[in-house]
């Protein structure tokens, strides 16, 4: 989240990004605004920045529809699998790698070779895909007999014993018991983060 020009709050399509004072873009962890050249800096590297896209109003969120009857959770976007099939790429407005399993942030490009996201001379590891939501079959996630979670959550035992619910899909339960991360990433409870590679983002509360 990022505040825009307007006071409102924007969202960077970035995990843990840096926030530029010009209240329009944004720029990966790690690097710095430099707002005179409109570039993200590390160093000697120097990438073109990110835009921020307005923050969705939490009384208007709703699924993303892939078609009349598939759909991806709130952030995510729609991508046709190798099955042909819809999946769901963990970010918003992202790019749909030609693989037909993996997806790149918006700005990237897919890189198939080398398995990573490219812009400029930075380069990531890429996101993988999950199966789509059949909006025909939409049903809670069964903990156990008698506790459950929403549809696109995950359930994870929280420090009393008791379930709690991760607000992602196919969530990494950390073993802190209170704290959850994305699928193909790896809980740090040391430093309280979410790792995959040299990406580092915040995790998730259980609730």
């Amino acid at each position: 989240c990022c505040k825009l020009a307007s006071g409102k709050w924007g969202c960077c399509p970035l995990p843990s990004a840096v926030c530029c004072n010009d209240g329009v873009h944004c720029c990966p962890e790690g690097t710095t605004c430099e707002v005179s050249t409109g570039k993200c800096k590390r160093g000697d590297i120097s990438l073109t920045w990110f835009e921020k896209v307005p923050a969705i109003s939490t009384a208007e969120v709703s699924n993303v529809q892939c078609d009349a009857t598939h759909e991806c959770p709130t952030g995510d976007t729609c991508c046709k699998l190798t099955s042909g099939q819809w999946g769901c790429c963990p970010l918003p407005k992202a790019v749909c790698c030609s693989d037909g399993v993996h997806c790149c942030p918006e700005g990237t490009t897919c890189e198939v070779s080398t398995g990573k996201c490219n812009r400029g001379d930075i380069n990531m590891p890429w996101f993988e895909k999950t199966p789509a939501i059949s909006t025909e079959e939409v049903s809670n996630v069964k903990c156990d007999a008698t506790h459950e979670c929403e549809t696109g959550k995950t359930c994870c035992k929280l420090a009393s014993g008791q379930w709690g619910c991760c607000p992602l899909p196919k969530a990494v339960c950390c073993s802190d018991h209170v704290h959850c991360c994305p699928e193909g990433t790896t809980c740090d409870v040391t430093s309280g983060k979410c790792k995959r590679g040299d990406i580092i983002l915040t995790w998730f509360e259980k609730i």
